[in-house]
């Protein structure tokens, strides 16, 4: 990842977490759904992304499936700086919120936040925006696991 492509705050990351940062970008599933990191660190993060039209639902709002999933992304990205080279992280419970519809022409703004993190758990929320009418929320728990890194 060239320096050009870190978002603010990624120069703060270690090397090992610069590199989970990279290989979370170059992810299909990431690239596909548009999602763009705008700011990492400070045990927070914010992404954005414009829904494609493969992910409305018929009536022309995001299909809210794909919203849960990718609240996961700012949750996680919010955890990141405080992972040492031998983890990683997976949910082992989530709670979401939605709100109201995204429309399927809007700029969606993902916020996540680190709450605590023990040694071996996580707590995280996230929050999906549309302009500054929140859309969704999520309590995010993480299990902090060995990395087959």
């Amino acid at each position: 990842m060239s320096s050009q492509e870190l978002p603010a705050g990624a120069e703060a990351l270690a090397p090992h977490q610069r590199d989970f940062l990279a290989d979370i970008l170059a992810s299909e599933f990431y690239r596909w759904c548009g999602v763009e990191v705008l700011e990492i660190g400070g045990e927070e993060s914010r992404l954005r992304f414009r829904p494609r039209s493969e992910m409305l639902a018929p009536w022309g709002t995001l299909n809210g499936s794909l919203l849960n999933a990718l609240l996961e992304l700012p949750s996680f990205l919010a955890l990141l700086p405080k992972l040492e080279a031998e983890e990683g992280a997976v949910t082992n419970d989530i709670f979401i919120q939605q709100l109201r519809a995204v429309p399927g022409d809007a700029e969606v703004t993902l916020r996540g936040r680190l709450l605590r993190r023990s040694r071996s758990m996580a707590w995280t929320e996230a929050e999906a925006r549309v302009e500054d009418r929140l859309c969704a929320t999520a309590r995010i728990t993480k299990s902090v696991v060995p990395t087959p890194r």
